[in-house]
C-alpha cells in the first residue's frame, strides 16, 4: 500500500514539474516569439536628435528613418513598414522622434511640391478633352491643340513656336500634335465647378471609376515652376489642353 502511495507521489511530482516546465516554455514563447512576431509589427519611425522638429515640407532623408517593433494594437491606420516607402519623400506636418510614420504625415505619393514645384490649375476654358474617370494621384500626359489656324500663325507672331503638327488645316479642324508637350503628370485634386473633390461614389456600381461624386471640371496638376510657365503662354494665346490619363 505504502508503494502504491509513494509511486503516486511520485507520478505527482512528476507532473507537477511538466506542467512548471510547460508554463515556463509558455511564457518564455510568448515574450521572446509570439508577442514580438505575431502581435507585432514593423513600422517606420522618425529619428531626431534631442528635442528636434522635423518641419513639415522636409525631405526625409535616409538617417531620419528606422524600423521599430511595435504592437499591432498600437499600431495607426496606413503606417509606413519599408524604409524605402518614406525615403525622400515630404512631410506633410512637424514631426517629432518617435513619431510612427503614415499615409497622413507624410507624401506617399508625390502629390507635395517641391522647392522647383508648383500646383497648377487649368480652368475649364482651356480643356479641350479631359477623361471623365480621372481622380488625384493619376498621371496624365498634356496635348496642345489648335482650332483655328489664324490663331497659331498669331502664336508664331508671338514668339512661340507651334511647329508643323500644331497648326491646323484651313477648315478650321483641331489638330492634336503626335507628341504630348507633358507626359506624366502627377495630378493632385480633381475639382468640380463648386470646387469640390471628385472621388468614386461609395454606392451604386463596382466602383471601378464607374461612378464619381461630381463632373470633372478643373484638374490642379504638379508641375515644375518652368512647365507651368511654358504652359501658361501657350494658354494665352489660345491653346487647349487635351488631358490624358496614361496611368
Amino acid at each position: 500500500m505504502s508503494a502504491q502511495r509513494g509511486h503516486l507521489l511520485k507520478r505527482n511530482y512528476i507532473f507537477a514539474v511538466l506542467i512548471l516546465i510547460v508554463g515556463f516554455g509558455g511564457l518564455l514563447g510568448y515574450d521572446l516569439y509570439f508577442k514580438p512576431y505575431v502581435l507585432s509589427q514593423t513600422v517606420v519611425k522618425i529619428k531626431v536628435d534631442g528635442d528636434g522638429v522635423l518641419p513639415k515640407n522636409h525631405e526625409l532623408q535616409a538617417g531620419e528613418l528606422y524600423l521599430d517593433s511595435v504592437q499591432t494594437k498600437d499600431v495607426p491606420s496606413g503606417a509606413v513598414t519599408k524604409l524605402n516607402q518614406a525615403e525622400r519623400k515630404i512631410t506633410k506636418v512637424n514631426l517629432t522622434n518617435g513619431s510612427i510614420l503614415t499615409e497622413a504625415l507624410v507624401d506617399l505619393n508625390d502629390l507635395e511640391p517641391r522647392a522647383n514645384e508648383g500646383i497648377f490649375s487649368v480652368p475649364k476654358e482651356a480643356v479641350y478633352a479631359i477623361n471623365g474617370s480621372l481622380r488625384s494621384r493619376d498621371k496624365v500626359d498634356i496635348y496642345l491643340v489648335r482650332e483655328e489656324k489664324e490663331e497659331a500663325r498669331a502664336a508664331g507672331r508671338s514668339g512661340i513656336a507651334a511647329g508643323p503638327s500644331q497648326e491646323a488645316p484651313a477648315g478650321g479642324q483641331a489638330v492634336v500634335p503626335e507628341e504630348a508637350f507633358l507626359t506624366k503628370v502627377t495630378v493632385n485634386y480633381v475639382r468640380t465647378e463648386d470646387n469640390n473633390d471628385v472621388r468614386d461614389t461609395e454606392v451604386g456600381n463596382d466602383n471601378n471609376r464607374v461612378t464619381s461624386t461630381g463632373k470633372v471640371a478643373v484638374p490642379e496638376l504638379k508641375l515644375k515652376k518652368s512647365d507651368g510657365e511654358r504652359l501658361k503662354q501657350y494658354l494665352e494665346h489660345g491653346f487647349k489642353l487635351w488631358i490624358v490619363r496614361v496611368e
